[in-house]
């Protein structure tokens, strides 16, 4: 029993090790490179927020400029190997997303990393590979280009009020109180969670663990601007309650457009009718006026 639970512990430790170290946005080389609109092609480490680098928008994965919206290092300039620019569970995308992988032909190195995300759905390293903000530590899985479009649409909607600092890995600590003490080892049920929200409108699980995330692994100052813009975090979100978690993350549903379609046909309709209704009084007006017979007019001839 003792070994196995000498065992049990030294998992424990290696599967913290593993997510604190990289966690959700495990990470870029400082070293790799992308084309900056007007400097051209700068490393990542030379990047700051406001800069404009090369990516893909959009269902089609359509060339755009996109601005710098976090670049952080790893707490205490941690250094990991990289291949080709990328830890080896960074996500990167080619026909899906995926892990980059170890890949011992390419260029490997191990030195400073970085999160870097941007305002576009992915960024365009120098060689021209598509890669994501994320990494599998999040979403365990492969990915549809479209899953991870709802994904990172959901991440991008969240950062945009509150701030981009949950990219910022020195932003969570451990909790030794909480039912998972490694914060890192919550990521895969936000991840899971969301995806169900987003498949199945099934939300309630996804705003529940949200919650708990904040409380229990956020630093103290980052839970104080949660708050204020999502009041309501731990809502039930049956009710469609605004401003949590739900309401910003999922998907808009589709019911709301049907809604929406249905309103504006119904008023265009209505319009039809009143335009009818005008021209046909407008028109019976004008006949009344061109028919109506005159004065009878009789004169009198004088011989």
């Amino acid at each position: 029993m003792q070994s196995i639970s000498l065992l049990l512990s030294a998992l424990l430790l290696l599967t913290s090790s593993m997510y604190t170290r990289g966690g959700v946005l495990d990470c870029v080389s400082g070293e790799m490179q992308a084309k900056e609109q007007t400097k051209g092609h700068l490393s990542v480490s030379q990047l700051t927020v406001g800069d404009v680098i090369q990516g893909v928008k959009g269902a089609e994965r359509a060339p755009a400029w996109c601005k710098v919206k976090a670049v952080y290092p790893l707490p205490h300039n941690e250094t990991r190997t990289t291949y080709d620019g990328f830890t080896d569970t960074h996500m990167v995308v080619d026909e899906t997303v995926h892990q980059y992988g170890v890949r011992q032909n390419g260029t490997v190195r191990i030195g400073p990393v970085y999160t870097l995300a941007t305002d576009c759905d992915a960024s365009v390293n120098s060689a021209g590979q598509v890669f994501t903000p994320i990494n599998n530590g999040l979403c365990p899985f492969e990915l549809s280009w479209d899953e991870y479009l709802t994904l990172i649409t959901a991440i991008r909607r969240v950062a945009n009020r509150t701030g981009y600092f949950w990219f910022d890995l020195s932003a969570y600590h451990d909790n030794d109180s909480a039912m998972v003490p490694y914060w890192g080892m919550q990521l895969s049920a936000i991840c899971r969670s969301f995806m169900q929200c987003a498949r199945e409108d099934h939300c309630q699980e996804f705003e529940i663990i949200m919650e708990r995330f904040v409380h229990e692994y956020l630093n103290k100052e980052y839970v104080e601007i949660v708050e204020r813009v999502f009041p309501n975090i731990g809502g039930e979100v049956s009710k469609e309650q605004r401003r949590t978690f739900t309401e910003v993350a999922r998907p808009e549903k589709k019911k709301n457009y049907l809604l929406l379609f249905t309103a504006v046909g119904s008023a265009l309709f209505a319009l039809v009718i009143i335009v009818a209704v005008i021209l046909l009084y407008r028109g019976q007006k004008k006949m009344t006026t061109v028919t109506r017979p005159g004065p009878e007019i009789t004169s009198t001839i004088t011989v």
